[in-house]
This record gives structure tokens, sequence and C-alpha cells, in this order.
């Protein structure tokens, strides 16, 4: 069963690679956290870089960063349904429960991209998906894209919108539209 989960977690997740720019490389040796729960079964040191063999791996957040956390992940998320389809009333809420999933897991130390993609899923199974032209797993999918182009990975199978979201959403907040 355990391989079954293995193989799905990594089948859920897009092909990445690390850009070599160096504030994406000096933003990872600054965010080196020990890593928790999902890594500790891998064996390796909890120093490793966040793209290995084991799976792709994001830094590990503080409570601190919590709210500001679920608040971005959420908005972000809305965002890219907004922009994909149309203005909905559910994406707010459906953003916002992806998000306080995501964020919940990396508080407690998962922070393997695989992990994330199936636990925001099944959080998100029983969700209300009728008006929203979407599921669970792309839902969770894009969470995980989001994520690793923030944390300075190079995702496949992205579209010109995906790259300018950021800056965008950025800017909604700035003149108090979120």
């Amino acid at each position: 069963m355990a391989a079954v989960i293995s193989l799905a977690c990594r089948a859920a997740v897009p092909s990445v690679s690390r850009r070599s720019s160096s504030r994406a490389s000096s933003r990872v040796a600054v965010r080196h956290a020990p890593r928790l729960a999902c890594r500790a079964s891998s064996g390796e040191d909890e120093n490793t870089p966040g793209n290995t063999d084991q799976g792709i791996f994001m830094r590990q957040i503080t409570p601190e960063e919590k709210e500001a956390e679920v608040q971005w992940l959420g908005g972000m998320l809305k965002l890219w349904l907004d922009d994909e389809w149309s203005l909905q009333e559910p994406h707010k809420e459906l953003g916002l429960r992806a998000a306080e999933k995501c964020t919940a897991m990396r508080l407690e130390g998962c922070e393997e991209m695989g992990s994330l993609v199936m636990g925001v899923a099944a959080e998100l199974i029983e969700f209300d998906f009728s008006d929203t032209f979407v599921n669970a797993f792309e839902v969770a999918n894009k969470c995980s894209e989001i994520l690793m182009m923030r944390e300075g990975y190079e995702v496949c199978c992205i579209n010109k919108d995906d790259v300018s979201r950021q800056a965008r959403y950025e800017e909604i907040v700035a003149n108090g539209e979120a």
C-alpha cells in the first residue's frame, strides 16, 4: 500500500528543475530548516537540497508565517480559478481550504510535495465542486505549482499567465482589492 501511495504522490507532482539564478540559490541556502515528518523516513541528511530522488521538498514554515501563508496561497488559488474559468463564489472558499490544509501540513513538518498534494486533495474530496469546473487533484496540483514557482523551481507545463500571476496578485493586494 505504501508503494502505491508513494507512486501516486510522485505522479501528481509536475516535473521540475532548480533555476540557476543567484536569487533562487541564495533563498534556498537561507531556508534550510530541519526536515521533519515526511522526510524523516528517507534517511537523508536534513540539509539535503530541496529537489532529490526522494521527492521535492518545500522549506518548513513557522507558526508566525501561518496566517500570511494561508492568505497568500488562498488568494493565489482563487486568482488562478478566476483566471481560468470565471468569477465564481466558491473559488474563495476552495482556495482557502486548500491553503489551510497545505499550511497545516507544512507546520506539522511535512515538506515533501507529493505528500502535500495528496493531503490537500484528500481534504478537498468532499468539497462541492459543482460550480467550479475543477476537481480536488487539479487544485492540489496547482497548489504545488504555485509553491514551487515561488521557491524558485522551474515548473513544466505552465503558461504565461501562471508566470505573471504572482505579480498580478501582489498588485491586487497592494491596491486593497483582495
